[in-house]
């Protein structure tokens, strides 16, 4: 009997000290802020837009497209992704042109990674790329990739906007948390657990998600729930042959979103 207890106490304690790693732990699982790569943002330094917040730098791109088209894509990268990519990427989409601007603590965004920092850096990039290139709602569409896409959606149900564009959309942090680690009290540990399919319920603008059938990431059922969530005027596309972080090379990607640009 005695045996028996201390095994209970010795699991008891280890599940303890798994829940208490799983919530110091947690923002080197979620987040994983890429350091500039100085050839890279050398070759697009014509681009380069900075602005403060907060006495906090905010870095990133506005790269000029078409002059003949009057869309700006306002984009948000993933949990590891610097979006100094997109100079490069910019060019396949029929628009004006585009702004993208690091998370804080990203690049060379100054800041902590946070759920709250990052919902609250897309008002402050909206409202400053409004104010200073005297943009209209109807001229911006956001777009957000991955944990971007959260931050994407947030944006959209708080400011208006002519679309929305999301790839490899989840429902939330927690549901995907919670299919992972089945038997820890996700909801009670979790400090950063985008909501993204509460927000997507309040966004009146047309909506595109595209998303991989073999998601390596995110689960059928996440990318379900967000989208029966999402309003009428949402459209999911899913592709074959591609996967979480290769969704952009399959041969539809760039058509797909540029009728719907188009469109709106």
């Amino acid at each position: 009997m005695k045996f028996m207890i201390n095994i209970i106490i010795l699991l008891i304690v280890f599940y303890g000290l798994s829940c208490i790693a799983l919530y110091f732990l947690q923002d080197k699982l979620i987040f994983s802020p890429p350091a500039p790569i100085k050839n890279i943002y050398q070759s697009v330094s014509h681009n380069e837009i900075m602005f403060s917040v907060n006495n906090e730098q905010r870095h990133g791109w506005k790269t000029s497209v078409d002059s003949t088209k009057n869309k700006t894509i306002i984009y948000f990268g993933g949990n590891a992704e610097d979006v100094v990519y997109l100079n490069f990427e910019a060019k396949e989409f029929n628009i004006h042109q585009s702004i993208s601007i690091n998370h804080p603590g990203y690049g060379k965004s100054t800041g902590k990674p946070s759920q709250q920092s990052f919902y609250k850096n897309a008002l402050e990039v909206y409202d400053m790329v409004v104010e200073k290139y005297q943009l209209k709602p109807q001229e911006i569409i956001i777009m957000g990739r991955s944990l971007g896409s959260s931050v994407a959606t947030y944006l959209a149900a708080n400011r208006q906007i002519a679309g929305l564009i999301l790839i490899t959309p989840f429902d939330s942090i927690e549901n995907m948390a919670s299919q992972q680690y089945r038997f820890f009290p996700i909801k009670y540990l979790l400090k950063h657990s985008f909501p993204t399919m509460e927000y997507i319920a309040q966004i009146k603008s047309p909506v595109l998600m595209l998303a991989a059938v073999d998601d390596e990431i995110i689960s059928d059922i996440n990318l379900k729930n967000l989208y029966q969530n999402a309003g009428d005027n949402s459209r999911l596309i899913r592709y074959t042959g591609v996967g979480h972080n290769t969704i952009q090379m399959h041969a539809d990607y760039y058509a797909e979103i540029n009728i719907f640009i188009n469109a709106l």
